[in-house]
């Protein structure tokens, strides 16, 4: 066989049979990644369903508790009266109560009233004469409406099962598609290929729920279909250069083969000293000389490689440093702007802050001179008012198109200085800027890579900030809350061990004054539970504006409040709790959406140890049993607890 001959079916064998290879691979890669895409939309579509269920779980909450204190309803449930007790269950579905169930103690429904396809109930069981007699769910939606938030959030379409019995949808399965839960497939529903998955919505009491969400597969074909000829297109593109390219070096290295065999070989060494003879001014020639200046290259290249391979290690170095300081915003982005200029070889750089909580100002370098003019310049340009800003705020406001969450680095220049800015954008919470950051060097321009990179490392501090924001917030919420303001009942919990310990260690006293508001309950019952919301905002007010910055007020439960008071023996916390009880008497309570104001009232147990108690539990004890000696002395006063003398002596 000839020599091109042999070069023909070396082509093929390097070119054509790996293409081709190449193209399986890539279909099946296309379709895979589109795939995978759709079904990662569909994952977040179903905890986003889980999300609305739970949602609505925790919406019929007030309702059952009016349900559940009716006492029409608990008087017929005492006396096992059904039929009584479905009369008064069906005059309580009004206003948002889709249906109202009625469960046995063994979970066995008695009565439903209400739309049959009530969905996301809550329950809680029902006493009477001290004993559970049954369980009653309350739900404030229906499967239909379910659905449609569901579609409206995520974009996939939904169906509800319960017991494999279709409910409500904004498709129609005949049935529930069979296969195991939560993972993606296809379905066929009406002639019409969908792509889905199947997940349970546990209900409160009764049989769990379960959804079907489901997207329509054309389109996904489609974008496949589209991927597919793209990649055809490109390789085949490729295979005719390929082509073209190996005819015309097989005809120019027939007559010369061997003087570049010898050259490669040399280059196999590593001998870049010895260039390729050339001769006369041929094709042959031009290449000899091009060999030579490739081998040239060559040698450069591998001393970049290995310039490069110390900058990789100390990019390593530096990524770990990133991930030991992941919440501390102010490391990250003194880092990235590091790492920026070191990685774009700039003069300098900095972050600067827009939002003064998001970060501290970090600077890089010499900012001096055109350097500095340049770095203001592009980080102007930067938030200047463009057009394309003017759409992105109208896109913020399009719940529908969610604004694109990167801004593009902005160039400026200011003498022989070059600038480069970007924005660092929130990823949440709408179209907020915490600050940018910016890089400037001199009689050199930036590349597109380097704004790229640049992009990436504003784009992943901000990452890091978000992430220490909501870490912040978590850790708060953990210990607050929600409704007061105040120290929940776990902060509370570990407030008091660690105030016991020190008053034993330091021999001091300390105090917990416990209130309860008087008449609570008819609050609600007259005003609605968004009145008794803002009479205990206000309650806490007046705790948090009479309490020392070393006094720890807190929610212990329902309308119960306590003050830990440190440094404090009885007498002196009761004098605390009166002035507050006279606060709480003499302020006026705002009615919600525009009623009249109402006057609260409150009663104050006081408890201290070592005068009454010896230990958190019967600290609380004490100070309880002292605020129901209030309550029962006629309400609105001050009771101190007895101490542990006069209890042994009473007894």
């Amino acid at each position: 066989m000839s020599f091109r001959g042999r070069l023909r079916l070396f082509f093929g064998l390097i070119v054509i049979v790996p293409m081709i290879a190449l193209a399986v691979v890539l279909f099946t890669l296309t379709a895979r990644s589109e795939t995978g895409k759709a079904d990662a939309g569909i994952s977040s579509g179903a905890r986003t369903a889980f999300g609305v269920h739970l949602e609505q779980v925790r919406a019929a909450a007030p309702a059952l508790r009016e349900v559940t204190r009716d006492r029409d309803l608990r008087a017929a449930l005492a006396r096992a009266d059904l039929e009584a007790a479905a009369e008064q269950l069906r005059a309580l579905v009004a206003g948002d109560v889709v249906a109202i169930e009625l469960y046995s103690l063994e979970n066995e429904l008695l009565e439903r009233v209400g739309s049959a396809t009530a969905v996301a109930a809550r329950g809680a069981t029902v006493a009477a004469d001290g004993q559970t007699v049954g369980t009653i769910a309350v739900s404030v939606t229906d499967a239909e409406e379910l659905a449609r938030r569901v579609r409206r959030l995520t974009g996939l379409d939904a169906a509800l099962f319960r017991e494999r019995r279709f409910l409500a949808g904004t498709v129609e399965p005949a049935r529930l598609p069979i296969g195991e839960r939560g993972e993606p497939r296809e379905f066929k529903i009406d002639g019409e290929s969908f792509r889905g998955r199947v997940e349970q919505l546990e209900e409160s009491v009764g049989p769990p729920l379960e959804i079907a969400l489901l997207r329509p597969s054309a389109a996904l074909s489609e974008r496949i279909a589209d991927n597919r000829m793209l990649i055809g297109v490109l390789l085949a593109g490729f295979l005719v250069l390929a082509l073209a390219m190996a005819t015309a070096i097989s005809r120019a290295l027939t007559g010369q083969i061997r003087t570049f065999l010898s050259a490669a070989r040399r280059l196999a060494r590593g001998d870049f000293r010895q260039p390729v003879p050339v001769e006369g001014r041929d094709e042959f020639a031009a290449l000899g000389r091009e060999f030579n200046s490739m081998s040239g290259q060559l040698e450069s290249k591998i001393e970049e490689v290995e310039r490069k391979r110390e900058e990789l290690a100390e990019t390593i170095r530096r990524v770990g440093d990133a991930l030991a300081t992941g919440l501390d915003r102010d490391g990250v982005v003194a880092l990235a702007v590091r790492q920026a200029v070191d990685a774009c070889e700039a003069d300098a750089g900095r972050a600067v802050a827009l939002d003064r909580g998001a970060f501290a100002n970090h600077d890089v370098g010499s900012l001096v001179g055109d350097l500095m003019t340049a770095l203001e310049l592009s980080e102007r340009a930067a938030f200047a008012v463009r057009p394309e800003v003017g759409t992105e705020l109208l896109e913020a406001l399009d719940q529908d198109a969610p604004p694109k969450l990167r801004r593009r680095s902005v160039h400026a220049r200011a003498g022989r200085a070059f600038g480069l800015s970007v924005p660092m954008r929130s990823l949440v919470g709408g179209p907020e800027y915490l600050g940018a950051i910016s890089i400037a060097r001199r009689d050199a321009e930036f590349t597109r890579e380097e704004e790229e990179l640049l992009e990436y490392l504003a784009g992943q501090a901000v990452v890091s900030i978000e992430n220490a924001s909501l870490h912040e917030t978590v850790e708060r919420q953990a210990v607050t809350d929600e409704l007061t303001g105040l120290a929940n009942v776990r902060a509370l919990a570990s407030i008091l061990s660690r105030e016991l310990e020190r008053s034993r260690r330091f021999d001091s006293p300390l105090s917990l004054v416990m209130l309860d508001i008087d008449d609570f309950k008819a609050v609600n019952d007259t005003h609605g539970h968004m009145q008794g919301d803002e009479v205990l905002a206000q309650v806490a007010g007046v705790l948090r504006a009479h309490s020392r910055d070393i006094d720890a007020p807190a929610r212990y439960g329902g309308e119960e409040m306590v003050v830990v008071v440190p440094g404090t023996d009885s007498d002196g916390a009761a004098r605390l709790a009166e002035r507050m009880r006279k606060a709480i008497e003499g302020t006026k309570v705002a009615g919600v959406g525009g009623g009249s104001s109402l006057s609260v009232t409150a009663s104050f147990g006081v408890a201290s140890v070592p005068g009454s108690a010896s230990d958190r539990d019967t600290l609380i004890a004490a100070a309880d049993a002292a605020l129901y000696q209030a309550k029962r002395a006629g309400k609105n006063r001050v009771v101190q607890a007895a101490s542990v003398r006069a209890r042994r002596a009473a007894s």
